[in-house]
């Protein structure tokens, strides 16, 4: 067991738990005030970052364990929760790659975050190309479709 507090809060204007339409989206990642404005010196030089937050909204009723079709979607195969990127997961953690847009005091304003309004940030950090894959990403066909207008 253990415990991980939130250390930030994103604001936008997405309040619903849809699946696609993220890509217009503009948020505000404001880190809470007992961190200090320095706790993002630097940051502002990175095009983008890696942000980790926390599916809120999902009850433990609802976390999968198991393998499922994604999206309900029985026309693709079933696989297992870790082999795909729901938001019913075990622990509830979510991760994007998002672009920075600017930096205003402990307010982070970013592109690609498929967060919705008061969703919990868990961590942030830096993208550097030295852990990005180097070699070709290879996925399955179902994760093309499913993410097809995920990012419109």
């Amino acid at each position: 067991m253990f415990t991980i507090k939130s250390i930030g809060t994103v604001r936008n204007h997405r309040e619903g738990t849809e699946d696609d339409y993220w890509g217009e989206i503009t948020s505000m990642i404001e880190v809470r005030e007992d961190f200090g404005d320095d706790c993002l010196n630097g940051i502002d030089e990175f095009s983008h970052l890696e942000i980790f937050f926390l599916f809120h909204l999902v009850t433990d009723e609802k976390v999968q364990y198991g393998s499922r079709h994604p999206r309900n979607n029985i026309d693709w195969p079933k696989v297992g929760i870790f082999a795909q990127r729901g938001k019913n997961r075990p622990n509830k953690i979510g991760a994007t790659i998002v672009k920075l847009i600017k930096r205003e005091g402990r307010k982070l304003y970013v592109t690609g975050l498929d967060a919705i309004d008061g969703t919990p940030i868990i961590d942030i950090k830096p993208v550097m190309k030295e852990f990005l894959p180097k070699e070709e990403v290879t996925q399955p066909f179902w994760a093309s479709e499913l993410m097809k207008n995920y990012w419109k």
